[in-house]
């Protein structure tokens, strides 16, 4: 259903713009799955695979495999759109990151998030989460997730 909005929402831009504008890009579901499957031959001692597909304005866009919970992550710049292609995960976002280390100029990660809004994801779902907000990827032991994600240089 999701994706029958969101194909519907994609084609009717796609139409009133008369063709394809400057940066066009598609992302079939199927391409997100193959890409996943094959990143999750890549998983690093992190548990973590990603592949950068390209950049466009402030916007960039990557696919991700997860077989592990994440640290907490907190971006001063980037907003982070997600949306579930296969897996389930919990995600906590808001709150506090605890014992937070900068790793980068404007980025935080640290061991977990205190005071923060827990939220079951599985595929189809789609989760927002603004610059400056606080968030963390769990996995159940043995599960995995992929997921593709927009990030938007606010």
């Amino acid at each position: 259903m999701l994706r029958h909005v969101l194909t519907t929402a994609v084609v009717g831009a796609f139409l009133m713009q008369g063709g394809a504008a400057a940066g066009t890009q598609v992302w079939k579901a199927t391409d997100i799955q193959e890409k996943g499957r094959a990143l999750a031959q890549k998983v690093d001692a992190t548990k973590v695979a990603t592949e950068m597909l390209g950049t466009v304005g402030n916007r960039s866009f990557m696919v991700a495999h997860r077989e592990g919970s994440g640290l907490a992550e907190w971006h001063e710049k980037q907003a982070d759109i997600m949306f579930i292609s296969s897996g389930q995960v919990t995600m906590t976002y808001g709150g506090t990151v605890v014992d937070g280390k900068t790793t980068a100029p404007g980025e935080i990660r640290g061991s977990g998030i205190t005071g923060g809004t827990t939220v079951q994801l599985g595929p189809g779902d789609v989760l927002h989460i603004p610059a400056k907000t606080p968030h963390q990827m769990k996995l159940t032991a043995g599960a995995n997730v992929t997921y593709f994600v927009t990030k938007v240089v606010e």
